[in-house]
């Protein structure tokens, strides 16, 4: 019996993280928030930490869950093809990209990237109705190393959470949870 998995809970969570990423500007714009922003309602240090914390955690959430669930699922039933699965959730969306490589970011592997990170940083870009104002693009840096290699992924969050959505959806159809739960009582 695997651990309960909260499927619309993980689908909440991605669904506000993807409309975080993707009012950023507007926010930014509205209390007039950049590097050199002292006083007022935020400080670009007290917002910047705030986010970050927030988008971190959540994306940390997520990729955990997601492997668990992917696991779980070989586990049950190594006829799944989680990699069909994979292509369909992704169809339309870059979901990141790794420096050097030219082939697509799957889930599991930008799951794996997350889990692994040595460090994270979210991209900052200047608002082109307010050049002063600096938003999150949306984009999460990760870095790490794999057998003293270093590496990068830039995480495109909005798309990562339309491919993550779908792929939960698509868990929660083909997989038999049912029986995998019912002898756990």
């Amino acid at each position: 019996m695997p651990h309960l998995i909260d499927f619309d809970g993980l689908e909440h969570d991605l669904f506000v993280l993807q409309h975080t990423a993707y009012g950023g500007r507007e926010f930014c714009e509205k209390f007039d928030l950049n590097p050199d922003c002292y006083g007022g309602d935020y400080e670009w240090w007290e917002y910047q930490g705030l986010l970050k914390s927030y988008v971190g955690n959540k994306i940390i959430e997520s990729a955990i869950k997601m492997r668990m669930v992917q696991d779980f699922a070989k586990h049950d039933d190594d006829e799944f093809d989680l990699n069909a699965f994979d292509i369909d959730a992704r169809k339309g969306l870059v979901i990141g990209m790794i420096s050097g490589v030219s082939t697509p970011l799957k889930l599991r592997e930008s799951c794996n990237k997350i889990v692994h990170a040595t460090e994270a940083r979210m991209q900052w870009i200047n608002s082109k109705d307010k050049p002063e104002v600096e938003y999150w693009s949306g984009v999460y840096e990760l870095f790490g190393e794999n057998r003293g290699t270093a590496w990068q992924v830039d995480l495109n969050v909005p798309e990562w959470c339309t491919a993550m959505i779908r792929f939960n959806k698509t868990m929660q159809e083909e997989v038999d949870w049912h029986h995998a739960y019912k002898h756990d009582w």
